[in-house]
């Protein structure tokens, strides 16, 4: 087994050049760029609310624009808000999403945090996206509940996709990083809450001029609809962002509390994106905030080296899964499963042998953070934008939060204070 395999990283790289650089391509990791509008099935009792250009909701305040885009368990559009004469986007849950089979806390996490917001001073709130409004549609598949937010831009994968290789300027990186960390903070110590899915596409850059922005979008992409089994569908688009470099103050906000949970009460126990997966998680031990720190730290590598630190994939024989491959990966960087650690999980007997050595990948390939960021484990390249002198640094804030043990995982209010993100004068 390699112990580094760049094969969707390669891909991207290889449309990359064709259609030239910087590219308009989201990363592949995570996205199906041919995939402009849901499956048509979604459109059925209890699920998706069918919508037509021009449409309004509740009591004709909000008239709908564009497509933003769609998720598992809800559509998101550009709207006009009458009321408030603004621009805002409109998030329409599946009517199973409350009182079905998918039952999720998200109208009660968004209140929560609306309601801490309104009373804290913390400054992490102005990096998670917060609730204007919300209300219920009826339709024909049932009840809706419908959100109201800001309209952001980009998602940082799209963001990514924009410069050589995937790799943000280690400058934006800082800052991304550290209003995720304020954002974090804030949901785990002040409102009590787990994201569980931090991932690129939930981190969306604020524009600037908002008003100004969307209005130019609009005058330039006319309205654009497609056909799926019959029927005519309106399509996703995107609102353009500049280069994060390029931005005088980039601002990013955490969206999408579809799947989050509250520290003491889980909505589920298999969580995360499988490539940002914390151990915890796939060994079924029991979990908290560690998860989103995590997440975190791999993301940080993403920005910063254009590549996805622990993918795993599945063997073509069949002699291993995807999550014996992730569990391998996280091993060969970070050292062995301590057993203390592995004696927590319900799940640990079916990948590790009580000896913690992996059952179905006994040998692998060692190697570490600091010859990942150095560039000495392909296909891995140092930022090329960060001085040696401030390697072990970065290396060191990494260990902070991917710690296999979450038990030794840094919170984000330790993390803030780290060296990397508050470098010594002199």
């Amino acid at each position: 087994m390699n112990a580094i395999k760049p094969t969707l990283t390669k891909a991207r790289s290889q449309i990359s050049k064709l259609l030239g650089s910087p590219s308009q391509l989201a990363s592949l990791e995570r996205l199906t760029p041919l995939r402009v509008t849901e499956e048509p099935d979604y459109y059925n009792s209890g699920g998706f609310h069918p919508i037509t250009l021009g449409d309004t909701f509740n009591s004709d305040q909000y008239t709908i624009l564009r497509k933003l885009g769609y998720g598992q368990y809800s559509t998101v559009w550009l709207a006009r808000d009458s009321r408030y004469q603004r621009f805002v986007a409109l998030k329409i849950l599946r009517a199973d999403c409350y009182g079905g089979p998918h039952d999720i806390f998200e109208r009660e996490i968004l209140s929560r945090i609306s309601e801490v917001s309104a009373k804290s001073t913390h400054e992490g709130r102005n990096y998670v996206s917060g609730l204007l409004d919300h209300f219920k549609h009826t339709g024909p598949n049932g009840d809706h509940v419908c959100f109201v937010f800001d309209v952001l831009g980009h998602h940082m994968d799209f963001q990514a996709a924009k410069y050589e290789d995937g790799k943000l300027p280690v400058k934006a990186v800082k800052v991304i990083v550290r209003q995720l960390l304020l954002g974090l903070d804030f949901l785990h110590r002040e409102c009590g809450i787990v994201h569980t899915d931090l991932k690129p596409t939930n981190i969306l850059l604020e524009l600037e001029n908002q008003k100004d922005a969307v209005s130019q979008y609009l005058a330039k992409v006319p309205r654009r609809t497609g056909t799926k089994d019959g029927g005519t569908v309106p399509l996703r688009e995107v609102i353009t962002t500049p280069l994060i470099g390029e931005m005088e103050k980039p601002h990013i906000r955490i969206i999408d509390f579809g799947v989050a949970s509250w520290r003491e009460n889980h909505l589920s126990e298999m969580i995360q994106s499988s490539a940002l997966r914390a151990p915890e998680v796939t060994i079924g031990a029991p979990w908290d905030v560690g998860v989103d720190i995590w997440s975190l730290g791999c993301l940080v590598v993403e920005f910063a080296q254009g590549i996805v630190l622990f993918s795993g994939e599945a063997s073509r024989n069949g002699s291993w899964t995807a999550e014996d491959d992730h569990l391998a990966r996280i091993s060969e960087v970070l050292g062995p499963f301590p057993l203390q650690f592995l004696e927590k999980g319900n799940r640990t007997a079916h990948f590790f042998d009580k000896n913690g050595n992996l059952i179905r990948i006994p040998d692998l390939k060692p190697t570490s953070l600091e010859r990942l960021v150095n560039g000495a484990t392909k296909p891995f390249l140092k930022p090329s934008d960060m001085p040696q002198v401030e390697v072990p640094i970065f290396v060191d804030f990494l260990r902070g939060m991917l710690e296999i043990d979450p038990g030794s995982r840094k919170s984000a209010s330790e993390l803030l204070q780290h060296e990397w993100l508050n470098p010594r004068n002199g």
